[in-house]
């Protein structure tokens, strides 16, 4: 793939492969080998001189959790579920809002400015809040990740970015389809199918590989403001917690360690132990760089290969025009009796 040779794209390709494929590897195999932070620090005296939690260091570059788990690991664990999760979502956003969009070029036309004027409504709605507004009729479960819920909470999610992204792929299409080929095309006898198999597909794929790009890097976004919401994707575990000075607090833990969710469960440590927080967030911005990059390096792959079909164009139309100012050659002697 041309995609791949782009400096671009192949970093940020290179940084969001391996945070999947280190989150995968530590679930199953590095999670049982590396050792838990201890729950008590003792001097040389042997008196107790530390709990969870423990600063950043460099045995723990995220610090240590009130729980007294490694900040780190569980970022680096929450990371598949994390990026699987929005790359779900840009995906059905993506198979939803082609299908739509060619719905939109080739059918609604004549509904254009009714479907541009609700679309423009709809911008000035922040996705955050139809998010949290729909989020409020999902119940999320205790003690167990229902798959119905997070099946409902994706749909909710690829839903509310629906509607723009429709209409930009179909007023794409759209001007596309004037072209003076599928014109001709139609004129021929083509119908819409054929059109959609041999025309707009084509035409489409490298600009759909970039509206993924740009839907995951919106799609994580849609996930940080979720956790400053504490709003959570799945199910929770509910405990007990205690520090010794007083009766066990309800405390909720994110079965995944999904970014948002740790985000969102760890807000009041804003207060407290902000190193708690800032692990989650620095993952978020390295995952959102790493999609930008890989966005950037498509954009200049498409420009690329538009700049070389035109000057194919213009060496092949080149061979077949007269030089200017004209030469003796480009003309033939005739003789007529």
């Amino acid at each position: 793939m041309r995609a791949f040779r782009n400096v671009y794209f192949a970093a940020g390709f290179i940084i969001a492969a391996g945070l999947l494929l280190a989150s995968f590897f530590y679930s199953y195999w590095l999670k049982d080998i590396i050792p838990q932070p201890p729950k008590q620090i003792y001097n040389e005296a042997g008196r107790l001189v530390d709990v969870p939690p423990y600063p950043p260091s460099w045995a723990h570059p995220f610090g240590v959790d009130r729980q007294g788990e490694d900040v780190f690991w569980k970022v680096i664990d929450g990371a598949k579920y994390t990026i699987v999760t929005a790359l779900a979502v840009s995906l059905l956003r993506l198979v939803f809002g082609t299908v739509g969009g060619i719905v939109y070029a080739f059918y609604l036309q004549k509904f254009r400015f009714i479907a541009e004027s609700i679309v423009r409504a709809f911008r000035f709605v922040p996705a955050i809040f139809l998010t949290m507004l729909f989020f409020a009729f999902i119940p999320l479960e205790e003690q167990g990740a229902g798959m119905g819920v997070l099946i409902k909470q994706l749909l909710v999610l690829a839903a509310v970015a629906l509607p723009p992204l429709m209409l930009v792929i179909g007023n794409d299409i759209a001007v596309f389809l004037q072209n003076e080929f599928v014109v001709s095309s139609r004129l021929m006898g083509a119908d819409h199918v054929w059109l959609i198999r041999k025309h707009v597909l084509p035409y489409m794929r490298p600009r759909l590989f970039l509206l993924f790009t740009q839907q995951t890097v919106q799609s994580l976004l849609l996930l940080v403001h979720l956790g400053a919401f504490q709003i959570l994707l799945g199910g929770v575990k509910v405990i007990y917690d205690s520090d010794g000075l007083g009766p066990p607090e309800k405390v909720a833990l994110s079965l995944s360690n999904e970014w948002s969710g740790l985000i969102g469960l760890s807000y009041r440590e804003m207060m407290l132990d902000q190193w708690i927080v800032v692990g989650p967030c620095v993952a978020f911005i390295v995952a959102i760089f790493a999609f930008k990059l890989m966005g950037k390096g498509l954009e200049q792959v498409i420009a690329g290969k538009g700049k070389r079909k035109q000057r194919k164009k213009q060496r092949s139309s080149s061979g077949k025009t007269a030089s200017f100012p004209p030469q003796q050659g480009d003309f033939e002697l005739v003789l007529y009796r």
